[in-house]
């Protein structure tokens, strides 16, 4: 981040610390009332703009969560044409309901899958068409400035490599709102951490997050599947050193998918393009031509959107996935759950 933006813009950022300070106040002390309800619900968000992992983490505890709970989720659905409440059906595409919503609907149709822009009228509305017979639980994705909804537990996530300690209010720098408002969060993980993290490179990282005894710290890493995902069938992720293909992404940062491929001896051009990319017939045409009707590959939100133009047996995804250690895992998962026994 360079000098001169974080000079520039300072005054203006000034300006935002205020604002959100005074907002964030309205709130701690009752002025603007948070909304609690009787369903136990898990938020996830950052205070850090850009890509942090959500989704994946969103995928994650709906996985998890699956066998003791019917599993609603609730996003704003970015990106999408439709407005007010919408709830994910068998007739829903990315426009519909927005790409990340689309993907947690295709992963797993079992769960229920809703957007609202106000998250207080959307769990209203999940509420009101759930089966009430049934021990359901509700994931508010990107919830974490929304503060007119409580979840029961709030789970903030930072990107290891860009924590939101060593960043800046927006325009300055990338932050929505302060440094301090990660008090407010009762889990933080760390994301996208490399594959080895000596303890005491954990134990510093912690210290620089200033934490309150009652927070809990996850450090994770980004899993990449062994296998490609297409229409009618899967592959090997390695038959790609045979065969080749292209990248076309369409999220906030490539930069670690890119390196995993290349890690692998795999040989590709790129085609990237800004995170909630909406694909016209022009992108398409572009795509098909760089690819010369060799493989495309894609990630998981993205080969929805560009199914629904192509269509083509050659489109492929890999699936990213959050990895936390074998102990990490455990008690990230017992600790949810004895809270939802609480609630």
């Amino acid at each position: 981040m360079s000098l001169i933006r974080k000079i520039v813009f300072y005054p203006f950022a000034t300006f935002l610390n205020f604002l959100t300070l005074i907002r964030n106040f309205f709130f701690d002390v009752g002025i603007f009332k948070e909304h609690t309800f009787d369903y136990f619900s898990i938020g996830v968000g950052n205070i850090s703009m850009g890509g942090t992992g959500k989704s994946v983490l969103v995928s994650y505890l709906a996985e998890i969560l699956n066998d003791k709970y019917m599993v609603n989720i609730l996003s704003r659905g970015y990106g999408r044409k439709s407005k007010g409440f919408q709830i994910a059906n068998k007739s829903s595409t990315p426009n519909h309901l927005g790409d990340e919503p689309f993907m947690f609907h295709k992963q797993n149709q079992k769960i229920r899958v809703g957007v609202c822009n106000s998250r207080r009228e959307g769990m209203l509305r999940l509420i009101e068409s759930i089966n009430k017979n049934l021990k359901n639980i509700f994931i508010l994705d990107d919830v974490y400035q929304h503060r007119w909804v409580k979840p029961n537990i709030m789970i903030l996530l930072t990107e290891y490599s860009k924590p939101y300690f060593k960043d800046y209010l927006f325009p300055s720098g990338n932050l929505r709102e302060s440094r301090n408002s990660a008090r407010r969060a009762d889990v933080i993980i760390v994301t996208k951490c490399p594959r080895e993290l000596p303890i005491e490179e954990r134990e510093k990282f912690i210290s620089e997050l200033n934490i309150d005894l009652k927070q809990k710290v996850f450090f994770t890493k980004i899993k990449y599947d062994k296998y490609i995902f297409g229409k009618s069938k899967k592959l090997p992720l390695n038959i790609l050193k045979k065969v080749p293909f292209i990248l076309v992404t369409g999220i906030a940062d490539n930069a670690l998918l890119v390196r995993e491929l290349k890690i692998k001896g795999l040989v590709f051009k790129t085609i990237n393009y800004k995170d909630h990319f909406t694909y016209t017939r022009k992108d398409i045409n572009k795509i098909n031509s760089l690819s010369d009707g060799n493989l495309i590959l894609t990630t998981e939100k993205d080969y929805h959107k560009l199914q629904e133009h192509m269509n083509s047996d050659l489109l492929f995804y890999i699936k990213i996935n959050i990895s936390f250690s074998e102990e990490d895992s455990k008690f990230f998962k017992t600790y949810i759950l004895e809270k939802g026994k609480l609630n």
